[in-house]
């Protein structure tokens, strides 16, 4: 006699994949399935074992929550923690027109060293023990005097309070000269580009506002960055975002090929957020997701076969799954979270002041809706985190509570954005399975679910190491 443990499941070539709360996951056969959910396992069977360590069933409850409390602590312990990252926008200045990205019009406007101060002292009532402060634009480097003034006045603030701050740059690399970028490395802030992949694509995508190369430029900048780096004796460690437009879809292989080119063997993939400019060209840029899936597949299957090769190259969304899936590890970026980690994550400074649950909430009221607005830098931390805009979109956002989301086998691994969902249907819940984030987020589970059964150890060796890395 024996008592199932919430558990969904889906038919998967041929087996039937079932996953729990906890996080884990096995394959049955249909003959076993219907053994497991009738209650006819035998105790004495393997299956029956099986699926009592991995936690799908259970013969006392006391015992079962004993064992597996922690491993559901693990999965969960953002809830616990507080807001780490306060991004500054520090512009919306910039010297590039990307297809998918609303800055660098005619209007600009930059954040004060008053607003940046205010930032900073409500950053530290956070009650966590590190945070991270990133700088974003538009093209924060076209606000030096500030950054200037942000970077050693947080320190000190964090100091006095015993806390730690560590510090991000996200800038194109196509304008920033030799003086800043030394003081950049002097001060030990951590540099994230953007390179969208081999000549053709990076300059359709990411073209710079004058007639020139912003590939060439932006190669320019790299160098001179490891350059100066090497002066100074630290190792030139740089991270790069590469965001698919329709343009990138028959270019996975030399996506990968430029990024190796670079000395860059991480790679962080993201399809297009089909919001502001980019939702404005979508008929141009734009893509079906799964489009978008077969891209991405084809992309793991280049990965894996260079990995085969002697060549360890990985990606960030195959990674955070991974971790999840193998390592009940919940680990990842703010929107991979469920409820997700907007306002308790994350928050995000405009050049104004005000502030927002996260980067897509402003890039909301960039165009014209400031739904997602928390309050501003003159507020307490403890009022934007009691704001009902933070706690809506916390309800909205647990994946565990949402129709269909609920029900679904991937439901342990995956998370839903509320803000990209009101930006697309007008609604906080989604409501449609076949919505652009889901169907991509299904997809790539599907094909990491599907090496996973394949159980080829070769492939299983890199999946382990992109999960571990």
């Amino acid at each position: 006699m024996y008592l199932s443990a919430y558990y969904n499941w889906i038919e998967f070539n041929g087996k039937f994949l079932l996953t729990n709360d906890i996080g884990k996951y096995y394959f049955l056969n249909e003959d076993e399935f219907y053994d497991f959910a009738e209650g006819r396992l035998s105790p004495r069977s393997d299956i029956f074992n099986v699926l009592k360590k991995r936690g799908f069933l259970y013969q006392d409850k006391d015992e079962y929550i004993s064992e597996f409390q922690y491993e559901m602590a693990r999965m969960k312990r953002c809830l616990l923690s507080a807001t780490r990252l306060m991004i500054l926008v520090l512009t919306d200045s910039c010297n590039q027109r990307c297809v998918y990205c609303q800055a660098g019009g005619a209007h600009s406007s930059n954040m004060s060293a008053d607003t940046c101060r205010k930032a900073v002292n409500l950053a530290v009532q956070s009650p966590v023990s590190h945070m991270t402060i990133e700088f974003q634009g538009g093209e924060p480097t076209m606000n030096p005097d500030v950054l200037r003034f942000t970077v050693p006045y947080a320190r000190k603030v964090f100091a006095e309070h015993g806390k730690n701050v560590n510090f991000a740059l996200v800038s194109n690399m196509t304008s920033i000269d030799a003086e800043l970028l030394r003081w950049l490395i002097g001060q030990d802030v951590n540099i994230s580009t953007s390179l969208d992949g081999p000549r053709t694509v990076h300059e359709y995508n990411r073209p710079l506002a004058i007639n020139k190369s912003s590939y060439d430029s932006w190669h320019k900048g790299v160098e001179l960055y490891r350059k100066l780096c090497a002066e100074c004796g630290k190792n030139p460690v740089i991270s790069a975002i590469q965001t698919t437009t329709r343009k990138s879809l028959n270019y996975p292989e030399e996506i990968i090929d430029e990024y190796i080119s670079n000395g860059i063997n991480h790679l962080y993939v993201r399809p297009l957020t089909p919001l502001g400019r980019a939702r404005e060209n979508w008929n141009v840029i734009g893509y079906s997701p799964k489009e978008y899936v077969k891209f991405y597949c084809r992309l793991i299957d280049c990965m894996i076969e260079k990995c085969r090769n002697g060549v360890y190259v990985s990606e960030a969304t195959a990674s955070i799954y991974l971790k999840r899936i193998f390592n009940g590890d919940a680990v990842g970026h703010t929107e991979f979270r469920s409820p997700c980690g907007a306002a308790t994550g994350q928050i995000a400074v405009n050049y104004d002041g005000n502030i927002y649950t996260c980067d897509e909430g402003r890039m909301l009221a960039n165009m014209g809706d400031d739904i997602f607005r928390l309050g501003s830098v003159d507020n307490t931390y403890r009022e934007l985190m009691m704001s009902p805009v933070a706690h809506v979109v916390c309800t909205a956002s647990c994946a565990e509570a949402l129709p269909m989301c609920s029900d679904c086998v991937y439901m342990p691994y995956c998370s839903v954005c509320p803000v990209v969902n009101y930006g697309l249907e007008c609604d906080l819940i989604q409501r449609d399975e076949y919505s652009y984030r889901c169907v991509i987020a299904k997809g790539i589970l599907d094909y990491l679910f599907m090496l996973i059964q394949r159980n080829n150890p070769n492939e299983m060796q890199i999946l382990q190491k992109w999960a571990n890395s």
